[in-house]
């Protein structure tokens, strides 16, 4: 070759060593042109006319190819190679899908004449201009770089992107064996592909890779499959593996793309490969690139596993850190370089590292992978992984773990206690609803500390005791004017979990001390005004988005996202913050999952004996029913009744609209168990400008029976509340000055009128007709003899059959059916089968999804049955109760082509009672405006995969506003890079991250019962 690089020898000596698990490779994803000295004198072509002739003229694309190359930096182990770029998976495109050129990459549509006999035609058009461009590009090359092989992609999504997705994930369930034959025909094909790709660009046997660019001496393939995020770890080895494991015996070199945390269960297959040269990691967008600390172990196990590694957008910050961690062998590293300077530091470190060993482990944490000829039973690789994992990241809570035994106590000569002893003292309303009033921007956000961060922070209400300190005094100051005694920190989200979102979590502690030094500075202030009225401030410990419950390393090895023992590390931190910051209550708030609250308990607990301090917890629970259960269906009760060895002060509920309504759990609360009580309830429900429907003198009538009848210690204000409702709520705690209404007695039930709902005897059903009636009170649950229970409910008919709901649940779509029409011909109205049956089995099998028990086919097929079921029904609905629960226009949004995630939310609204109206992909705004006018849709829902295509969803919210349909339908959006603080910032009424919360979330917006 006649190269343009000038150390390429010295590049092919790192590639070879790399191959061999041996050094570094310094290398980047895409080429700089930036302050390079050009190769050669290459004109850069004509604007191309069209993205057809940008993508697929080969003489076009030749020539451009040939300028980018020329310009391109190619120091350190950067290659010389032209980016042919037909993919990703252009198997699928040479196999039948259709090409389509978007303005960043390729798009590949499914076959129109599709058939289960996976054919090669030697003549297809997408065939004929692969060998043409890349001849194209090697002529033009003159042996001054490589020709890439293009990414012809993993059988599996070959077959996915040429006949469907959903239909793929189907057939994992439906034939099975087809789909091994279907996979075997595209490996066939695939050979015979490559060797005829491999002679039109090798340069002697030697040849290069596109888009990441990489180089081998003989044969190469990168490997992928992205689809298998989707399927089990079972499905994974049956249809995937075995594939792969035939490529890497064919091929000699070959890389391995694991693509996102959603494809890390699968790791423990592709060690098995032993012919398995390497494995590259791409985390995925909303997660810290390849450099970040998150992923060292990851590196460690897979190089412990005899794998070579390529991490992607290392900066150049991460990386002596990072080979600190993982050592300097069977290293392969993708930079995320600006400039020439950068890349020269760069190879200074790395030349330091090149070569080194790893850090030493333990014995026990090194990954062995045994031979073929080892039985199952002595080995099983999943279980060594996930023991591995669980024992390295198990360090993390091995402090908190030591310090449990310790038994911390109440105070009860406290300032605190005392106060409590004698009168209801008053928590402050909402921060983030009097923070809304002052109509912040990013720029106020941002303040001078944050000015040149690379992420967006509006709407980072935490961070504003650091970047705007004045409107959290203030804040703080209106409370404590009004009345308050209790002041909660500005701290809901100050855990590294949820700054993680922002790219925050080196400044965890920082936030939580300006939050209490600010908090703390004016309790003090108005302790010293009027010394009889002391006032308190608790650290706000929020829940995080998170839900331990639905989350297993068990269940899913591979170090995800979020994990027990992330939060506990998350909850420590944040807890020794505050206390450092004085705080006087740790309060655990809005918990919507009791595991979650475990941790955040022990977490607390831990940071308390670390600083020889002891504080007392607050705990309150977010509920979804009035006996006290929550959206995961636990019951806080009996999480409550496990928490007597740590020092929890009170107990209760916050951000409920419905006060009369959970009166009686409050009151149960009160009488079984021995700890204050608080309530600090919404303002009412919001309305679509932001209001709520409570103004401050509703809410204080509202609340008043809680006061009136002793039932709670600690009464507050959650969303939607201003200082002007924690007045009233003041005033009528301390009616008269000096006069104070009684405090619950912790242990002693509560003498409440009007407060449990029971059914009129003497009417037909069990229609509410006295609304209320009075509860007695009630000592740890025993109740008097000659008054009823506190909620007696109606006797219901105990139906044995569950037909369809177990069909449901196993997607049987014709056993649905018939026993629908069984329940049916019993006489049970369709509304009783809909709500007992079909939509508890959609929330068990979304239920069994969220715990890695089941995967997309069986949503899918679990959806086709209901809808199947649901059928049936529809006639005898029409004319009575509404047919569906509303209309759902989904669409991708423009310039974005893929389907996947939105179809599997399609499948899933339409199962559980939603008409959906699917308009596609590529959907531009004004396409979208005229399907919400025309069909009269109730909630219109979008979906994005990249960063560059979701901001179209802000010009869909305003095309829908200056067509005046704003305010007619819902807006949800959803998508992997798609987060609550863009649906926030955009102004969307919702944001699921999966399909079963799409699914409740659209149930809520469109006011039907969970």
């Amino acid at each position: 070759m006649n190269t343009w690089k000038e150390n390429l020898e010295e590049t092919k000596r790192h590639y070879m060593d790399w191959w061999n698990h041996k050094g570094i490779v310094l290398n980047m994803w895409e080429h700089f042109q930036d302050g390079v000295k050009p190769h050669a004198d290459i004109p850069a072509p004509a604007a191309p006319v069209d993205l057809n002739q940008k993508w697929f003229d080969p003489k076009w694309r030749a020539d451009y190819l040939d300028w980018y190359v020329a310009h391109s930096s190619l120091k350190a182990d950067m290659l010389p190679v032209a980016n042919t770029q037909l993919g990703p998976g252009s198997l699928a495109a040479i196999l039948g899908g259709v090409f389509e050129g978007g303005p960043d990459t390729i798009w590949i549509h499914p076959d129109p004449n599709y058939t289960d006999e996976i054919k090669f035609d030697e003549n297809h058009p997408n065939w004929l201009l692969h060998k043409e461009l890349l001849k194209a590009c090697k002529a033009k090359a003159q042996g001054h770089y490589y020709v890439g092989m293009p990414d012809l992609m993993e059988g599996l999504d070959v077959l996915a992107a040429i006949k469907g997705t959903d239909k793929v994930l189907l057939d994992t369930v439906m034939q099975p064996e087809v789909l091994e034959r279907q996979m075997q025909q595209i490996n066939d094909i695939y050979f015979k592909v490559y060797d005829e790709l491999y002679d039109i660009i090798r340069e002697g046997d030697e040849m290069a890779f596109c888009y990441f660019s990489s180089w081998a001496p003989g044969k190469m393939s990168k490997l992928q499959s992205d689809i298998s995020t989707m399927i089990s770890v079972e499905d994974y080895r049956r249809f995937v593996q075995p594939f792969i494991r035939q490529q890497c015996q064919k091929i000699d070199y070959t890389l391995y793309h694991l693509d996102g945390v959603g494809a890390l269960h699968h790791l423990p297959a592709l060690l098995e490969i032993e012919e398995l040269n390497a494995i590259q990691w791409t985390p995925g967008v909303g997660e810290p690139q390849g450099g970040s600390p998150k992923w060292y172990d990851l590196y460690r196990r897979i190089l412990d596993g005899g794998k070579s590694i390529m991490a992607c957008w290392v900066t150049l910050d991460e990386l002596k850190p990072l080979l600190d961690n993982i050592g300097g062998n069977g290293v392969h590293l993708e930079m995320d370089f600006h400039n020439e300077d950068e890349v020269e530091q760069a190879m200074k470190i790395v030349e330091e590292y090149r070569y080194r060993p790893a850090k030493p482990r333990e014995e026990s944490d090194v990954i062995t992978i045994k031979t073929a000829d080892v039985k199952d039973e002595e080995f099983d690789a999943d279980a060594e992984v996930a023991r591995i994992i669980e024992k390295v990241e198990s360090e993390a809570v091995a402090a908190v773990a030591a310090v449990e035994p310790v038994k911390l106590t109440l105070d009860r000569e406290s300032t605190l206690f005392k106060a409590m002893e004698r009168r209801v003292l008053v928590l402050d309303g909402a921060m983030g609803t009097m923070i809304q009033t002052y109509r912040l921007s990013e720029e106020d956000f941002r303040g001078d500390r944050f000015k040149n961060h690379d992420t967006a922070l509006r709407g980072n209400n935490d961070l504003l005791a650091i970047t705007r300190p004045d409107v959290v005094r203030e804040i703080h100051r209106k409370y404590l004017e009004a009345g308050a005694d209790i002041i909660s920190t500005d701290t809901f989200n100050a855990q590294r979990i949820s700054m993680a979102d922002f790219r925050l979590e080196g400044s965890v502690k920082e936030i939580n001390l300006a939050a209490c030094r600010i908090a703390r500075e004016l309790a003090d202030e108005y302790t010293r005004k009027d010394p009889s009225k002391p006032r308190f401030v608790a650290g706000s410990v929020g829940p995080t988005s998170k839900t331990c419950s639905l989350s297993s390393e068990s269940l899913q090895p591979g170090w995800g996202t979020f994990n027990y023992s992330t939060l506990m590390g998350a909850y420590e931190e944040q807890a020794a913050a505050l206390i450092e910051g004085g705080v006087d209550i740790l309060l655990i708030e809005t918990i919507f999952d009791v595991k979650n609250a475990e941790a955040a308990i022990k977490a607390a607990t831990a940071a308390m004996v670390k600083a020889g301090k002891q504080l007392p917890i607050m705990l309150s629970f977010s509920v979804k029913t009035p006996d006290g259960h929550n959206m995961l269906g636990q019951s806080i009760a009996e999480f409550i009744a496990g928490v007597g060895d740590y020092p929890v002060l009170s107990v209760g509920i916050n951000c409920f609209t419905d006060i009369r309504e959970l009166t009686p759990l409050l009151v149960n609360l009160g009488a079984e168990t021995d700890y204050c009580i608080s309530a600090y309830p919404n303002a009412g429900l919001p309305a679509d400008d932001g209001s709520y429907s409570l103004s401050p003198e509703m809410f204080q009538k509202a609340v008043w029976p809680l006061l009136d009848g002793h039932v709670v210690n600690i009464i507050g204000g959650c969303c939607g509340t201003t200082d002007e409702h924690i007045r009233k709520l003041a005033q009528i705690v301390e009616p008269v000055s000096g006069l104070w209404l009684s405090p619950h007695r912790p242990g002693v039930g509560s003498a409440i009128m009007e407060t449990a709902p029971v059914a009129d005897e003497s009417s037909d059903g069990d229609v509410l007709r006295a609304p209320f009636r009075k509860v007695v009170p009630q000592i740890h649950g025993v109740e008097c003899d000659c008054c009823p229970p506190l909620v007696k409910p109606a006797e219901e008919e105990i139906v044995d059959d569950n037909g369809v709901f177990d069909a449901i649940v196993a997607g049987k779509a014709a056993d649905a059916a018939e026993a629908t029409r069984r329940f049916v011909d019993r006489g049970v109205a369709p509304q009783e089968i809909i709500n007992g049956q079909m939509i508890r089995a959609m929330a068990e099998v979304g239920q069994r999804f969220q715990d890695g028990k089941a995967f997309v086919p069986q949503l899918l097929m679990a959806g086709r049955a209901m809808k199947a079921a649901l059928e049936l029904l529809k006639p005898m609905l029409a004319g009575g109760a509404a047919t569906t629960l509303g209309k759902v226009v989904i669409g991708t949004v423009k310039g974005d082509l893929h389907d996947i995630g939105k179809n599997l939310v399609a499948s899933m609204l339409e199962g559980c009672g939603f008409e959906v109206i699917n308009i596609g992909i590529d959907v531009p705004a004004e396409t979208f405006v005229e399907e919400v006018r025309k069909s009269d849709a109730d909630i219109l829902c979008m979906s994005a995969l990249l960063t560059t295509t979701m901001t179209y969803m802000k010009d869909v919210i305003e095309a829908l506003e200056a067509a005046g349909l704003r305010d007619k339908v819902k807006v949800m959006v959803g998508g992997a890079p798609v987060s609550q603080h863009f649906a926030d910032e955009i102004g969307a009424d919702g944001y699921s991250d999966n399909a079963n919360t799409a699914v409740a979330l659209a149930r809520r917006l469109v006011g039907a019962s969970e």
